[in-house]
């Protein structure tokens, strides 16, 4: 006769976080691609997203002699010229004032990290921190997107202390299509963003004087 034996079962569930990062010395926040679709931008610069990171502190638009979407802003209590912008692991800074080059509009970015603290040295270049973009890419499947974002001012209300209405009419437009050339292998992706604006020229009065 077969006697019943003794049953032994043992679950044993572990989770080991790692304490301490061993790996960089840097601290750093990935602004992914959600945030960066539907998070209101006033002109879509993504580069006004830094300031999500944390230790970023806007510090004004760059002057006449910039380029279109520069912004000064202040990483980690560095220098305004102290942070370095990389666009697919190029650098992408602006050699006049070393504020960024125009980003890729929103639908075409991927996500962008920024760093700060003592940094690597492939992103050291610059003191106070480091923003790394990343561009989309295509995948094994066909897609694309299309937008439009417009502003008119009359569809606001008129300011009460204003004495006209605004004039500011801005239409921004564009899509992005990807795809595979060969599959799991070559892939395609473009993008077009276009920006129309008309506003009434700004009226001056005149003192003369004798």
């Amino acid at each position: 006769m077969l006697q019943v034996g003794a049953v032994s079962e043992q679950l044993q569930v572990e989770a080991n976080a790692a304490l301490v990062e061993t790996q960089t010395t840097s601290v750093g926040a990935v602004i992914e691609n959600q945030r960066i679709l539907e998070l209101p931008l006033n002109g879509r610069n993504p580069v006004e997203l830094i300031q999500l990171a944390g230790a970023a502190v806007p510090a004004g638009r760059v002057g006449t002699a910039g380029m279109p979407g520069g912004l000064n802003i202040a990483v980690g209590g560095g220098m305004l010229n102290g942070v370095g912008y990389f666009l697919d692991g190029i650098p992408h800074n602006n050699p006049y004032d070393a504020t960024n080059l125009p980003f890729p509009f929103p639908d075409a970015l991927q996500e962008f990290k920024v760093e700060t603290s003592t940094q690597t040295a492939n992103s050291g270049i610059h003191s106070a921190g480091a923003v790394n973009a990343v561009v989309k890419s295509g995948t094994n499947d066909f897609h694309g997107s299309a937008f439009e974002f417009l502003r008119n001012g009359k569809l606001n209300a008129r300011n009460f202390f204003a004495t006209r209405r605004d004039t500011l009419k801005r239409n921004q437009f564009g899509g992005t299509f990807g795809g595979p050339i060969v599959k799991e292998k070559a892939f395609f992706f473009g993008g077009y963003q276009g920006t129309i604006t008309r506003s009434d020229p700004v009226g001056y009065t005149r003192q003369y004087r004798p």
